[in-house]
């Protein structure tokens, strides 16, 4: 009697029989924080100012796709644009430099965002109804805030006379350029529902970011740059509406933060040191269509 072949372990992940590609748009909802930490370039550890561009909520359109090969490899990126309002800047300045501390306000308006991801990775896991792979690429991630008006607070004098929130007074604009190392997995729930999920490390992050002062020209612009790390996680829930065409809805958050990073004010001998963190959270709405080729 002849011997016959063990079945294949049903743990072995299969491949994929053909080329799959998935394409779509989302709409993202977002709100985001600026915060940077000044500090003398005489004196490291003393902190002389604090800006804070917080409360702007943001509307971004975006594009997205996702590429597999039979052989579990796979190509995948998003790309974004869009504008924000509304929030607060906080600028604050601290004794001994400053005396008293001092605080003002300006109204956040007219502000941008634009962003995008490309990754290449390899599918590690695959059965019935669930698939995880792990990917490496770059990120790219750019915003502006734009400060209006002036008002004094709580002490000092920075705006003895308020400067009208009709008027331009503080910018910022921050470009980080990042490493991306994650993972990336989906589980069907159901015969239409999808749960998707990823997370992503950002060892290294190059800042490249200016301040515009509007009413000072000695600073405006003033050059910043620096390096450091962050993470971003997403998740969304799709549903198959045909085989073909889905619909969804998801969150994200995205962090970045400095190491190191430096600007050198006119006429200073030595450069000041800067900490960065930016933050951005939100909501998105999605529409793909997915097909083999």
């Amino acid at each position: 009697m002849a011997a016959t072949q063990a079945p294949a372990s049903d743990l072995s992940p299969p491949v994929a029989v053909a080329w799959q590609a998935e394409f779509g748009a989302r709409a993202f909802f977002s709100g985001g924080r600026l915060q940077k930490d000044l500090y003398d370039p005489d004196t490291r550890r003393q902190m002389n100012s604090r800006l804070t561009y917080g409360g702007s909520a943001a509307t971004t359109g975006e594009l997205f796709g996702r590429i597999d090969s039979p052989t579990g490899w796979f190509v995948r990126g998003y790309a974004g644009i869009g504008s924000h309002a509304g929030g607060l800047l906080t600028d604050e300045d601290y004794p001994p430099d400053t005396l008293p501390y001092s605080k003002t306000h300006s109204s956040l308006r007219n502000g941008k965002i634009d962003y995008g991801s490309l990754d290449v990775g390899l599918t590690i896991w695959r059965s019935a109804g669930i698939r995880l792979g792990a990917f490496a690429g770059f990120h790219h991630f750019k915003e502006k805030y734009n400060g209006y008006g002036c008002l004094q607070v709580s002490g000092g004098n920075f705006c003895g006379v308020t400067i009208p929130f009709s008027v331009l007074t503080l910018s910022e604009t921050a470009r980080w350029t990042s490493l991306r190392i994650g993972l990336v997995g989906d589980v069907m729930l159901t015969e239409r529902l999808k749960l998707t999920a990823d997370a992503a490390v950002l060892p290294y992050s190059r800042l490249s970011a200016f301040d515009n002062h509007w009413m000072r020209p000695d600073i405006n612009p003033m050059p910043e740059n620096g390096q450091g790390y962050g993470f971003q996680f997403e998740a969304s829930l799709t549903y198959k509406l045909t085989d073909a065409f889905s619909l969804g809805a998801g969150g994200r958050y995205w962090y970045h933060a400095t190491t190191g990073a430096k600007t050198r004010f006119p006429g200073e001998a030595n450069a000041s040191h800067l900490d960065f963190r930016s933050e951005r959270w939100g909501a998105f709405l999605q529409a793909s269509y997915r097909t083999p080729f």
